[in-house]
């Protein structure tokens, strides 16, 4: 089955007219929304905006990568601030086989054991197993946040609040958490990611953030499921330098 089928959200904004009224109701795999009359900035003003306080992690994590051809877990290593987020990959064994340093246009990798540096622009990421990872700033990542003028239109079910997004997108919102459980995004948004699942949350220094991440790729054939083993936020001076030695030429790719 495709990844993308197995989702609890919807497929597409299917938008239609409801028999027993006038209410339009979305199709869903399995759930069916129907048009809210909560205003956008009712929730938005509910869910958790740390946009003001969150300024950089660290932490360690697990990351299991799935895609055509290629599957493996990795140990990661993470620190990141609003801008730049740095990752230090390790096998099962602990042996060190690289890093990647992430800005808002592109990933520098650095191959410890090849010896091998490269550059690549965020829209080429698809050159890194690690891409659906790599591709967003870890900050975003772990506290992704909407505004008003990013959301549309409001839906809603027993348990779940659907939001339209201006992409045509959607992000499912838990009615009673106010938590942020899945986000959706077409491919014409142009995002390097088609779909990120929010589970696990949990309660840190007064923060609630998810432990566990998993992230689709743009053409939803490939999968990272991130784990947060630990983290620490707000640290002093987090490391964002990539060490390359001098030696060694940066491949612009």
């Amino acid at each position: 089955m495709h990844p993308l089928k197995k989702s609890s959200l919807f497929v597409l904004f299917i938008v239609s007219m409801a028999c027993a009224g006038s209410k339009e109701i979305v199709e869903s795999d399995t759930i069916d929304y129907v048009r809210s009359d909560v205003a956008v900035n009712e929730i938005i003003d509910k869910l958790p905006n740390y946009s003001e306080s969150l300024f950089s992690v660290e932490g360690r994590g697990r990351a299991i990568v799935s895609e055509p051809g290629n599957n493996e877990r990795l140990n990661i290593n993470f620190s990141s601030d609003t801008t730049l987020s740095l990752l230090t990959i390790k096998n099962r064994l602990g042996i060190e086989g690289g890093a990647m340093l992430v800005d808002p246009d592109s990933i520098l990798m650095y191959f410890r054991v090849e010896k091998i540096a490269q550059k690549v622009s965020i829209d080429d990421g698809r050159l890194t197993s690690l891409n659906e990872l790599a591709s967003i700033n870890l900050i975003d990542l772990l506290h992704f946040t909407l505004t008003e003028e990013s959301v549309l239109e409001v839906y809603e079910a027993s348990e779940h609040y659907l939001l339209r997004l201006a992409t045509d997108g959607g992000a499912q919102v838990g009615k009673n958490s106010f938590l942020i459980e899945e986000i959706r995004q077409p491919r014409s948004a142009g995002l390097p990611y088609s779909q990120i699942i929010y589970e696990n949350y949990g309660e840190l220094d007064g923060y609630r953030l998810p432990r566990k991440i998993t992230i689709f790729s743009a053409d939803g054939l490939s999968k990272v499921v991130f784990q947060v083993r630990s983290l620490k936020l707000n640290p002093r001076d987090p490391e964002l330098t990539l060490n390359i030695p001098s030696d060694i030429t940066i491949e612009r790719l």
